[in-house]
Parts: structure tokens; sequence; C-alpha cells
């Protein structure tokens, strides 16, 4: 049995929240056209956890920006939580992203306005939690990561671990 045959076998009547099938994406720098993603196809199912390796340059980030709907392949499809995402206009695109994707982004991406717990509620928010929830679940994330002393802060009064 191949290492398809039994990774189908394991999943067999399972759906995968990320199908990529045959992802290429390029950019296009004056008259040079730079194939950064060349045929990348692969399913990860829910629970599973993935690690992407390579060395500087290989196109790690972009199939991350790519996975994270921040950015959209040349060509192939993509599927998300069985929605094939070139098909979804943004607002939908934005639900599925919230209902199916958590990121830490390497730069934190944090709103510099915002408090700790304001911060951790934006994704609920646009899950359209009620105020009460986001705010409990707000705490609860915020002392299970030892910010119990610091949600009322801004980012900026923060240590680079700390907005991590």
């Amino acid at each position: 049995m191949t290492l398809t045959e039994e990774n189908a076998a394991l999943h067999e009547g399972r759906e995968p929240i990320i199908r990529l099938v045959d992802i290429r994406k390029s950019y296009q720098m004056g008259d040079v056209v730079s194939q950064v993603l060349q045929g990348i196809s692969f399913d990860i199912y829910p629970g599973e956890y993935v690690c992407i390796m390579g060395p500087s340059g290989c196109g790690k980030s972009t199939l991350l920006n790519v996975l994270g709907c921040l950015d959209q392949p040349t060509s192939g499809d993509y599927f998300l939580g069985g929605e094939n995402v070139a098909t979804l206009n943004d607002d939908d695109l934005s639900a599925a992203r919230n209902r199916n994707l958590g990121f830490i982004f390497q730069s934190y991406n944090l709103i510099q306005q915002l408090t700790v717990l304001e911060n951790i509620a934006v994704p609920m928010y646009y899950g359209g939690a009620d105020d009460a929830l986001m705010r409990r679940t707000a705490e609860k994330l915020a002392r299970r990561v030892g910010l119990e002393h610091r949600m009322n802060h801004k980012p900026n009064e923060l240590s680079g671990g700390q907005q991590q």
C-alpha cells in the first residue's frame, strides 16, 4: 500500500478542510515571470497538523498567503471547508476564513488602537458573537497565555513576545 493509498484509507468518508489541486502562482516582474508555486496538490483534514518546510525563497510564504486567502493562485483549485474560494465574494471569503482558519502572523498584525481584549475579540465579532460571549472568551484566552494583567493595554505597551 502506498502512502497516498494509506492516507486515503485513513480518511475514507471524511472531507478535507483544505484541498489544493494543481495550485500554481507566478509573479511578473518586468519581462521576467517567476514561477513560485508549481503544481501544489494536497489535502488537510480536520485535526491534522501540517508543517510547511523548505529553504528561503522556495515559496513557503506564498503558499501560506494562498492558504490564508490573502493571495490568489494564478491557476488551480483551492477548496476551503468544501467551498471553492475562487467563487466566493469578499464577504463569503471572510466568513469562510473566519470559520476555518487561524493564523499567527510573523509580524503580529495587531490593531494598534485596540486593547489586548479587543484584538482577541476581533474574529469573534466578525463571527457574529454577542458582546458578553466575546468578553468572556477573550478574557479566558488572555489568561491562558499569561496576559491577564495586560488585557486593557494597547499593542505598543506590550513586549514582542506578548504581542505574539
